[in-house]
């Protein structure tokens, strides 16, 4: 029974890091182009575009918030890395259940007042690009959501498998 949860939870967080990496692409895709856009326009036309690096901006912190979901499935927190590396063997699942338990309090909280800013952020519009303040916001409780759900995948993973840390 637990190799078929393992096994599930694997899978499901494979294809959420695959379904997550199409817009990450697109994302940084795009970032690039608005700042070649930008950077033309403004050393070689000597016009610059004033939208372009508030775009730049948002789309970045779109990149890096989604980002953090593949960066933990994949367990790239370096400074965790660091500290389990140094513990004794029996310790360390201890520890790392602990720290996702916290982490996961913590994505719920932003995810939570995530939605709340969102909402109050309805009406606010960005300064250059005179778009809602809800879409560049609407990054932090996805971003939570989606991490969190990673989050949840890689606990029922750990605590289905046999594997040391």
């Amino acid at each position: 029974m637990k190799s078929k949860i393992n096994n599930g939870a694997v899978w499901l967080a494979d294809m959420l890091e695959k379904i997550v990496a199409v817009p990450l692409i697109i994302i940084g895709f795009l970032m690039v182009v608005v700042v070649l856009i930008g950077t033309f326009w403004r050393y070689v036309l000597r016009n610059p575009f004033l939208w372009t690096e508030e775009l730049a901006r948002y789309l970045m912190i779109w990149m890096a918030l989604i980002a953090a979901s593949i960066s933990l499935k994949r367990r790239e927190h370096v400074g965790l890395k660091l500290v389990i590396n140094r513990v004794p063997q029996p310790a360390k699942k201890i520890i790392v259940m602990i720290t996702q338990l916290f982490i996961l309090l913590f994505l719920y909280y932003l995810t939570r007042e995530g939605f709340s800013m969102v909402e109050r952020a309805l009406r606010q519009r960005s300064p250059a690009l005179n778009i809602s303040m809800f879409w560049p916001l609407l990054s932090v409780p996805v971003a939570g959501l989606l991490t969190g759900i990673q989050l949840i995948l890689q606990m029922i993973i750990d605590l289905t498998a046999g594997e040391e840390y």
